[in-house]
This record gives structure tokens, C-alpha cells and sequence, in this order.
């Protein structure tokens, strides 16, 4: 089982239950990466944009970047389908939409990894206008998780491709440390390659 996939779901969860200001990129979403940074992320590599040492924070928000081969507006179409994380992220058992409008929506997740199930619901908010959407967890409902927020946020790169800037925390309770552990940027950086996949196949890519 590809338990580092399980980190989407958590990581896909927005900043506050009122409007979050968003993250300021710059013009061309490349703000805060290095030169080097720039030319990985040109060559296809999942861009990190905080140290590589390994000891971030619980509190830390774990940010990347990444390229998709499809224009913003393909992208924010697949993205703004949170429901439809269950055709590509491996540990969502069971999904269920429990309000679905324009500008906001929550969606009820059932994650199972080894012999652990993990029930949590998560409230996303979209600003279209700024290719920008963002997601907190439900504190009205009885959670598995002590805490979650993320982002992702959406700039033309030319040639009918994305830059998406993508940022996420998550805090867990009563887990074994191995799940806490695919939190980290390594289990980002796989659960993101399984979004990739399924943006750059224009939304036809499945989880095995």
C-alpha cells in the first residue's frame, strides 16, 4: 500500500473558517525559489521551497512547487473536483460529499493505511479569480486530526503549462509514528507526483 499518498488528503485543508489572504508568489509565481530551484523545476523536478535538513516543525507549513502540462484553467478544473480525489490519492477508503457549493465545499474522508482508519472532514474555499483555493478542517465534526491547513495557488508557465505553488500542515493524534512520518517532504513529494500524474493526463489517471 502507498501509504505517503495518505499526506495529500491531509495536506489538501485550508487556512481558517474565514477568507484567507493569499500568498503572495509574485506575478510569475516564482518568488522565493533560487536560480537552481527555477532550473529544477523547469526540468520537471517537485520544487521544496523550505530547508532540506529535515527538522521542520509540526507547526511548519511544508511548501513546493511543481509544473503540470496543462493550462491554469485545466488545472483549476480538476483541482476544484475535491470529490474526485479518490480516483488518484491510494488511501481514501470512502468519500463523501457533504455540501457542495461555488465558492466553498466539504467533503467527509475516510482514509485507511495498515490497520489504521482515519475519518476527518475538510472545508475548501475557492477564489477563482486568483486560481487560488484553500481548505482548513471541519471543527464541527469529531476528527481524527488534530489540526490541518494547506493552499495551492495557480500561475501560467507558458506554453499551455502551470506553475502550481502548493503549500499544507497537518497535525494527527493517537498515530502510530510512522503515519506522523509520511508527513514530511518525502511523503509530499509522492503524493504530489500522484496529482501530476493525474492533472497531466487530463484527469483520465487512476490510482492503482
Amino acid at each position: 500500500m502507498k501509504k505517503p499518498v495518505l499526506i495529500l488528503f491531509f495536506l489538501m485543508i485550508a487556512v481558517s473558517a474565514g477568507t484567507a489572504a493569499a500568498p503572495d508568489f509574485g506575478a510569475d509565481g516564482l518568488k522565493g525559489l533560487s536560480p537552481e530551484q527555477r532550473k529544477g523545476l523547469a526540468a520537471g523536478e517537485i520544487i521544496f521551497s523550505t530547508d532540506d535538513s529535515g527538522t521542520e516543525t509540526k507547526e511548519a507549513l511544508v511548501q513546493a512547487a511543481v509544473i503540470f502540462d496543462k493550462t491554469p484553467k485545466e488545472v483549476w478544473n480538476l483541482l476544484y473536483h475535491t470529490e474526485d480525489q479518490i480516483k488518484y490519492l491510494e488511501e481514501i477508503d470512502e468519500l463523501k460529499i457533504i455540501k457542495k457549493e461555488k465558492l466553498k465545499d466539504c467533503i467527509e474522508f475516510k482514509l485507511k493505511v495498515a490497520w489504521i482508519s482515519v475519518v476527518y472532514r475538510v472545508i475548501h474555499r475557492f477564489e477563482a479569480e486568483n486560481l487560488y483555493f484553500y481548505w482548513t478542517m471541519d471543527r464541527s465534526f469529531k476528527n481524527d486530526l488534530q489540526d490541518l491547513k494547506g493552499f495551492w495557488r495557480l500561475y501560467s508557465y507558458g506554453n499551455g503549462k502551470t506553475l502550481a505553488r502548493y503549500g499544507s500542515n497537518v497535525s494527527v493524534k493517537n498515530v502510530p509514528s510512522f503515519i506522523e512520518s509520511m508527513f514530511k517532504k518525502n511523503g509530499v513529494r509522492k503524493a504530489l507526483t500522484a496529482v501530476r500524474n493525474y492533472i497531466n493526463s487530463g484527469g483520465t489517471w487512476r490510482k492503482k
